[in-house]
């Protein structure tokens, strides 16, 4: 039987070791021990989606402060079911599963700064994936850590879409708190031109 479950420091620690060194590259990994240190702060929180006792696919959010919204920081499916409606499944399941009451923001690495036509193919099928699961793509982009990012939205707060201003201000928001230390200098959200 297929279920999401939150998962414990010892769970996530588990997956981190096993799953997210190998299906993220090391310029996009966040120690563990970060991930720990929100977690213990109320910050992060992570789900597996299993079938039984085995893992089909994990995510991690970043928590804001308030509990309004989320940041997406690692999803994936395991190798063997890509490709299969497991991602879509899961990320759908856990809509009603997020604490985040107005939703959730998603980074996806930008197609226009891809060297090559694969990784142009690769980031548009994931920016895809993520707005045929309901999300929208904000005109706010994200250079952040020198990788540029194109941001997705996906509202539960059951109203209108929020104006494209009103996102904009929101994702400044979450990126000032998400990373204070850095914001402006490592972090840099931006609106895109429409003509872009």
């Amino acid at each position: 039987m297929k279920q999401i479950k939150e998962l414990q420091l010892d769970e996530l620690k588990q997956i981190y070791k096993a799953h997210v060194r190998e299906d993220f590259p090391r310029s996009e990994r966040r120690p563990y021990s970060s991930m720990k240190k929100m977690t213990n702060a109320g910050k992060y929180i992570s789900f597996g989606y299993y079938d039984n006792d085995s893992l089909l696919a994990y995510a991690c959010y970043i928590l804001t402060e308030n509990g309004m919204y989320a940041l997406l920081d690692y999803f994936a499916v395991v190798p063997e079911l890509r490709g299969r409606g497991t991602g879509s499944e899961f990320l759908q399941k856990l809509e009603g599963t997020l604490p985040a009451k107005n939703g959730a923001f998603i980074e996806a690495e930008s197609p226009d700064s891809a060297k090559t036509e694969g990784e142009v193919a690769l980031r548009r099928r994931r920016i895809h994936f993520y707005l045929s699961n309901g999300a929208v793509l904000t005109n706010t982009k994200c250079l952040l850590f020198g990788v540029d990012y194109n941001i997705l939205y996906i509202d539960r707060a059951d109203n209108t879409d929020p104006a494209p201003e009103q996102l904009h201000c929101v994702i400044e928001d979450l990126y000032r708190e998400i990373y204070r230390p850095v914001y402006g200098r490592l972090c840099k959200p931006y609106v895109q031109e429409a003509n872009q």
